[in-house]
C-alpha cells in the first residue's frame, strides 16, 4: 500500500514538474531595452502558448500609466506603449507583464495553475547631449597593424553636431609611444557611430601597452581606456614553485603563450646545480593562453638555497630562465605529534596551576572569615 502511495506521489510531482517546464509561455519579439522617445508609440504582438485555460494579464512596476494591453482574442494580444511628449525624469526603469492561468468551475479539482512573467528595461534619456563610449584595442602579433575602434552612442535627446577624438598609446611605464587622431563625424540623437583607425605595422615593438581615447562632442569631453599586447612567438615564465621538499618535490611552472597563434609543443626541463632532474609532460597552448607545467622531481640535496634553471621548449624554440630553488625538510608525523603533545601538557599544567591558585585563595578567605 505504501509503495502505491509513493508511486502516486511521484506521479503528481512529475506532472507538476512537466507542467511548469512545458507550460504557459508568451511568444513575441524581444523588446527590452526600451528607449523612451517623446511621442513615440511602440506596439508589440504576443501569442499565449502552452495552456488550454483562460489567462489573466496584468502589469506592474514603473511607468505603467503609459502602457496598455489589448483584449486577448484567440490567445493573442498587443502590448502598447505610448511615450508622452514630456518625458519622466531621466533614468532606468522596469516594468513587468504577467500572465496567470485561471481555473474555471468545471476544472476546480486537483491541479496546478501556472504563471509567466516578462520583465522590461526602460531607459529615459536625458534632455540634452550625452554619450557613452566603448573602446577596444585587440591583442595582435608583431608586424601586424593595430586596429583601434571607439564606438560612441548618443544617450541624449539632442543631436551632436560633431564628434572628434584622439587616442594616445602608453607603455607600462606610462611613456607616450604613439598618437592618432580619429575621423570627425556628426552624431544624431539616440544613435551610434564608430570612430576607427589603426597603427601601422612595426610602430610598436612586442610588449604590453594601454591606450586612452579622448572624445570631444560639442564642447564636452569623455575618456575611455583599454589594455592590449603586441605579441611574438615567445613563452613567458609567469611563476614557478621555488620551494621544493627534500627527496621528492612537486614542481609546477605557470607559462603563457605570448602571441595570437597556438603553440603545439610546450614542455620544460628542470635542473639544480647543473643536474637535470625533471622533464615535464608536454602541453599545447592556444593563442595568448596561460597553463601549468607539472611534475615530481627527486631532490637529493641538503636543505638550503640552490641555483637552478628552467629550460623552456616551445615548438622549435627554447629559452632558459635562471632561478633559485629552496630545498626544505618537511615536518614529520613524529615532530607533529611531539609538538601536539607538548602543547597538551602545557595546557594541562596551566589549568592545574590556575586550580591551585583558586584553591589557595578560597582557603585564605575561609581562614579570614573564621
Amino acid at each position: 500500500m505504501m509503495d502505491q502511495i509513493k508511486k502516486c506521489g511521484y506521479l503528481v510531482v512529475f506532472f507538476l514538474f512537466v507542467s511548469s517546464v512545458c507550460g504557459l509561455n508568451l511568444i513575441g519579439d524581444h523588446l527590452s531595452p526600451i528607449i523612451f522617445e517623446p511621442g513615440k508609440k511602440i506596439v508589440n504582438h504576443y501569442t499565449i502558448g502552452g495552456t488550454d485555460k483562460e489567462v489573466q494579464l496584468s502589469l506592474s512596476g514603473d511607468l505603467v500609466k503609459y502602457i496598455n494591453i489589448t483584449t486577448v482574442i484567440d490567445n493573442q494580444f498587443d502590448l502598447i506603449i505610448e511615450v508622452p511628449e514630456m518625458l519622466p525624469e531621466p533614468g532606468t526603469y522596469w516594468f513587468s507583464l504577467q500572465a496567470n492561468e485561471i481555473n474555471d468551475e468545471k476544472n476546480s479539482g486537483v491541479g496546478s495553475l501556472l504563471s509567466v512573467s516578462l520583465r522590461f528595461l526602460v531607459e529615459v534619456p536625458p534632455h540634452g547631449k550625452a554619450i557613452s563610449l566603448s573602446f577596444d584595442v585587440p591583442d595582435v602579433n608583431e608586424h601586424k597593424s593595430v586596429p583601434i575602434s571607439v564606438n560612441v552612442e548618443s544617450k541624449g535627446l539632442e543631436d551632436i553636431k560633431m564628434v572628434r577624438g584622439q587616442v594616445t598609446v602608453y607603455d607600462l611605464e606610462n611613456n607616450s609611444v604613439a598618437f592618432v587622431n580619429l575621423k570627425e563625424k556628426p552624431l544624431p540623437a539616440l544613435s551610434s557611430i564608430s570612430l576607427s583607425t589603426s597603427l601601422p605595422p612595426d610602430r610598436l615593438s612586442p610588449g604590453k601597452y594601454w591606450a586612452e581615447a579622448v572624445v570631444n562632442y560639442d564642447g564636452e569631453e569623455k575618456m575611455a581606456q583599454d589594455a592590449f599586447k603586441i605579441g611574438n612567438l615567445d613563452l613567458i615564465l609567469v611563476n614557478y614553485s621555488s620551494n621544493l621538499e627534500l627527496e621528492f618535490g612537486e614542481f609546477w611552472a605557470i607559462v603563457e603563450n605570448n602571441w595570437g597563434n597556438p603553440i603545439q609543443t610546450v614542455y620544460a626541463v628542470i635542473s639544480i646545480n647543473g643536474t637535470e632532474l625533471l622533464t615535464t609532460p608536454t602541453i599545447t597552448l592556444g593563442p595568448w593562453q596561460r597553463d601549468t607545467l607539472k611534475g615530481i622531481l627527486r631532490t637529493d640535496f641538503a636543505p638550503g638555497n640552490y641555483g637552478g634553471a628552467i629550460h623552456l621548449f616551445y615548438d622549435d624554440l627554447s629559452k632558459t630562465e635562471e632561478v633559485i630553488f629552496t630545498i626544505f625538510e618537511p615536518v614529520t608525523e613524529i615532530q607533529k605529534t611531539s609538538t601536539t603533545a607538548i602543547l597538551i601538557i602545557a595546557g594541562i599544567s596551566l589549568l592545574i596551576m590556575i586550580g591551585l591558585i583558586i584553591g589557595y585563595v578560597l582557603i585564605q578567605k575561609r581562614k579570614i572569615n573564621k
